[in-house]
């Protein structure tokens, strides 16, 4: 299971790390028919400047805004398959990968030659956790086009998974030979090395991913890894510290760098580096607010528009604070006595080739259909206006144009999110919470659902010292890191049941006190949360991690 999230994090740390989006897009991509109506050209080119936005705000991780972009462009030119790809990669860098798998589908029907529709599919099953789908779509794409070096390290991403080692390592190595100024290949290369023993080869090739990106912290943890396993601890020290400096988040790194520090003796910043472990977040989505509905049918151009001015007005009485859904659909039917010399709607043509509709009727009408979701997402005054001033403007324009030879049906639904994130521990919950404790902040700000189980070994591999220096009765410290372990495993309870030991042992001690009040907040007892901050403030008045946290739990 370690290397589930090797197929997948290629696109994240191409867009974080290095600011770009791994398609070559450029305007040769869109198929031009010359033979297109003055309309339909000038929807191809706001297609493509809808394209354009959206690789802007994907390459700055705006993922929902980039789906928003992306979905615009393919009701504006739905017949070609780049925008189906781009719209479903914002889909699932947005959480929604069912929604990416249903895109990449729809758009390797319009393209079935397309080796990025398959890579982004195989992407898409991987993560998951299908492996046997994943693995049938690289090779698809890899028999396309076996010169693609992401092919290679995705398909042999599978092979690893399957335990089928020298051929993965032959894929990894081409995928290095063909790109050898990826960092991202350098390291899984190492980290294949690693795991297959070749510890000399592995720290080769994350020294490489590091020379290549000097803040690559999952390279800087793994290399900590490899010289602890090396019992050079120096060396591991030293990386371990970088780690955490690159990402404070990063709650693995911080585990293993405290052991090792209280191993060798150095209790005091040891439990400096805990204390950091125990931070929350404030959860920033708040509930429920708006579910509006608006409807108009017909071709009257007044009754739209007061509609869509009705809507843009309950849009904006959403506290700015909130993401906003909206879901747009629109029917185009023909008239029940469509003109009998009306010229064959291309438009038509490019609904009906995307919807699978029947043929065209001799009239050149059929009925259209689509649905599509945005999200207007949290931002200033002055930026949600414009968000909902270009929605109502595209909406008039969509009815506008369709109401030229159509009837048209329009329903336009908006609603706040609800308190569920993927990100946030939020099971046991029936009300919004205001914190979280986000052990996923490990390695990329994606989370721990792009690394895949790779972060599971550093936990695993210390996780039976521990229990055997707790058992000895070795000092508190043994408690608490085994208390943290659980909470970045996702175990609250284990995690409490550690803490409360220690805090018998030590009353006085702060830390048991804020790894209690954590476990708390995971388990959606914010109040009982509370009291715990409180009473480590009240044993250290300077403690920063108690100040915070309670200042995220109280404020309104």
């Amino acid at each position: 299971m370690r290397f589930l999230g090797l197929i997948s994090i290629f696109l994240l740390l191409c867009v974080q790390a290095w600011g770009f989006f791994p398609f070559n897009f450029g305007k040769e991509e869109v198929k031009t028919d010359y033979s297109q109506t003055v309309w339909d050209r000038i929807m191809l080119e706001q297609s493509l400047s809808d394209m354009r936005r959206g690789m802007g705000e994907m390459s700055t991780a705006k993922y929902r805004q980039a789906a928003n972009s992306f979905a615009k462009a393919i009701i504006k030119n739905p017949q070609e398959a780049l925008p189906h790809f781009l719209y479903g990669s914002a889909l699932y860098w947005s959480g929604n990968v069912d929604g990416a798998i249903t895109e990449y589908r729809e758009g390797l029907r319009l393209d079935p030659q397309s080796p990025m529709g398959y890579q982004l599919l195989g992407i898409a099953w991987g993560w998951k956790g299908d492996i046997a789908r994943a693995q049938e779509n690289f090779l698809k794409a890899y028999t396309l086009d076996p010169s693609k070096a992401d092919t290679h390290m995705n398909l042999g991403s599978t092979y690893a998974a399957q335990k089928n080692f020298e051929k993965a390592l032959d894929h990894f190595r081409q995928a290095v030979e063909l790109a050898p100024r990826e960092a991202l290949y350098q390291y899984q290369l190492g980290n294949l090395y690693d795991f297959m023993g070749r510890d000399e080869q592995a720290e080769t090739a994350y020294k490489k991913a590091l020379k290549l990106f000097f803040k690559y912290e999952d390279a800087q943890l793994a290399l900590g890894a490899l010289y602890e396993k090396r019992e050079d601890y120096a060396n591991a020290l030293k990386y371990y510290k970088k780690a955490v400096k690159t990402k404070e988040g990063d709650f693995v790194a911080r585990l293993r760098y405290a052991y090792l520090l209280l191993r060798q003796g150095q209790k005091q910043t040891a439990r400096e580096v805990l204390e950091g472990a125990f931070s929350i977040v404030r959860f920033k989505s708040d509930g429920l607010a708006l579910n509006a509905v608006y409807r108009a049918s017909g071709r009257d151009q007044q009754t739209f528009q007061e509609q869509i001015k009705k809507f843009k007005e309950s849009l904006l009485k959403v506290p700015v604070g909130k993401d906003i859904q909206v879901e747009v659909a629109l029917d185009f039917v023909p008239p029940a006595e469509p003109q009998k010399e009306a010229p064959k709607s291309k438009f038509a043509e490019q609904y009906q080739a995307l919807r699978g509709k029947s043929p065209i009727s001799a009239d050149g009408l059929s009925p259209i259909s689509f649905k599509r979701n945005f999200s207007l997402v949290a931002a200033d005054q002055t930026t949600r206006q414009q968000q909902v001033q270009e929605l109502a403007e595209e909406l008039a324009r969509a009815v506008t144009a369709g109401s030229e030879k159509y009837d048209v049906n329009m329903a336009l639904q908006g609603r706040t999110l609800d308190f569920r994130s993927p990100s946030a521990l939020t099971q046991q919950r029936t009300a919004p919470p205001k914190a979280v404790y986000d052990p996923r902040i490990v390695g990329n700000d994606m989370g721990l659902w792009v690394m895949g189980k790779s972060w599971v070994r550093y936990i695993e591999e210390i996780e039976n010292d521990l229990q055997e220096e707790v058992l000895n009765e070795k000092g508190t410290e043994y408690l608490l890191l085994q208390g943290l372990a659980g909470l970045v495993s996702g175990q609250a309870g284990l995690a409490a049941h550690a803490f409360a030991e220690a805090q018998q042992k030590s009353p006085q001690d702060p830390l048991p006190l804020l790894g209690l009040g954590t476990a708390a907040v995971i388990n959606a007892d914010d109040e009982l949360a509370k009291t715990y901050y409180r009473q480590a403030l009240s044993a250290d008045p300077e403690n920063k991690t108690a100040k915070k946290n309670l200042k995220v739990l109280e404020d309104e």
